[in-house]
């Protein structure tokens, strides 16, 4: 078996909005929307400086069924590009475009389709024609599919491969075998079930690589084989976090597979912890915030950053940081300042401040007083049996919150604030309510 390389990508999701980004300069807000068209010119030089001998994208090309025409034209010229590098491309569709769903252009010949209903197979040829790997893949036909679509791949593709193919290889022969899967392995919080199906039968399959998407966390789920979610190609908003990118894949003559991951990513988003606890005054809360971001500049090199910062820490400036809305405040003369160096450079490079949230601690520790036969040791169990008691939880912050349930508007937004930021309401209540009246009360 001949050594050769590929690219494993997926989740391009291209000319997909952009969320949490309001009142965004239009310079910065044309890069952000422009960003997943780039990371695919990106993935194209990839392919084309690495040689590849192909390319497999596993799903999800596009972010919505209705194609945009610039969407498909992008896509169209980049997939010519790599024709005239002799370079083939192997795709299937998934959740977010399935398959004969919105399709109006045709790709050219290099470039591969799998079908819907039953797993295809293709033959992938070096530029010499040489055979060098068997490929099985199938696309979505629908939105949400909820088979176990591995359980139908074939365990020996080289037979499944049509019979023109079939007969051009030596017999007994056993190419690399990837199989390319849009689907959802042993579950993920927070993501749709998709075409589920469990590692275990994965490595049992009969394949060397598995070529995932669906997951947009950068993952390999096992070695030998590998089976592989590479993350999507451009992060969207602040859950995206972290370098987007591809996997470049190298098979040596003994099917050995090495792995290496290129960032592609054209705007990143990073969600930032900045420790406040050793701080005595606010001076120093600036300067560390701007230290945060001459840190995530450099991070960031030749791309946009987008950037959540989280204050947190222990420190004597609690109240101070309650009282003053100095999130809003330094976001605001941060983002003016970058925005004016941009300018100067001509560059969209740099740091864009999204949001800056206060979750620090007073110099207090609440543990203290879980013991304490006070009000304030009532307090306290009150609000650690809240934060885990959705019941009382919710009894608790109707009582706190009645005045606002008046407001249709208030009323709908409360009701539509996750658990986790009613639960963190509570904790900062009780946070605020010991700090301001510790001093009347003890722990012993």
């Amino acid at each position: 078996m001949n050594a050769f390389r590929f690219i494993h990508a997926a989740d391009l999701h291209v000319d997909s909005p952009f969320r949490g980004l309001k009142e965004l300069p239009a310079s910065l807000r044309s890069r952000a929307v422009e960003s997943t068209f780039a990371a695919w010119d990106a993935l194209v030089d990839l392919a084309v400086q690495e040689q590849a001998a192909f390319v497999v994208v596993s799903g999800d090309l596009y972010d919505g069924k209705d194609r945009s025409l610039k969407a498909q034209w992008r896509l169209q010229r980049g997939m010519e590009r790599l024709a005239a590098h002799r370079i083939a491309v192997y795709l299937i569709h998934g959740n977010h475009d399935p398959l004969h769903e919105g399709v109006q252009w045709a790709w050219p010949d290099n470039v591969t389709v799998f079908g819907t209903g039953a797993p295809g197979t293709a033959l992938a040829r070096g530029a010499d024609g040489t055979p060098l790997a068997v490929i099985a893949g199938m696309s979505y036909g629908e939105s949400a599919v909820r088979d176990n679509l591995a359980a139908r791949y074939p365990s020996e593709p080289e037979k499944a491969l049509a019979a023109a193919e079939a007969d051009r290889l030596p017999e007994r022969a056993r190419l690399f075998r990837i199989g390319m899967l849009h689907g959802t392995v042993d579950g993920r919080p927070g993501h749709d079930p998709y075409a589920p199906c469990s590692k275990r039968e994965l490595i049992t399959a009969g394949y060397d690589y598995w070529a995932l998407g669906h997951i947009h966390l950068r993952e390999v789920l096992h070695a030998s084989p590998y089976i592989v979610y590479p993350g999507n190609t451009q992060g969207r908003h602040v859950k995206e976090t972290g370098a987007k990118g591809a996997y470049v894949v190298e098979v040596d003559e003994r099917r050995h597979v090495s792995l290496r991951f290129e960032p592609l990513d054209q705007v990143r988003w990073c969600d930032e912890a900045v420790d406040l606890a050793d701080l005595a005054d606010m001076q120093q809360v600036m300067e560390r915030l701007d230290a945060a971001l001459a840190g995530l500049r450099q991070q960031g090199g030749s791309r946009l950053v987008f950037a959540r910062l989280t204050l947190v820490g222990r420190t004597a400036l609690y109240r101070e940081l309650q009282r003053q809305s100095l999130e809003q405040q330094w976001a605001a003369a941060a983002n003016e300042q970058e925005l004016e160096r941009m300018e100067r450079s001509g560059s969209t490079d740099g740091v864009w401040i999204a949001e800056v949230r206060v979750r620090c601690r007073p110099d207090l520790d609440p543990a203290v007083w879980m013991e304490s036969e006070s009000f304030l040791g009532d307090l306290v169990r009150l609000t650690d049996r809240g934060r885990q008691d959705s019941e009382l939880r919710d009894e608790l912050l109707a009582e706190a919150l009645r005045a606002f349930q008046a407001q249709p508007r208030l009323r709908q937004w409360l009701a539509d604030q996750p658990e986790e930021a009613q639960a963190d309401w509570l904790q900062e209540a009780m946070l605020l309510s010991l700090e301001a009246l510790h001093e009347g009360g003890s722990a012993s």
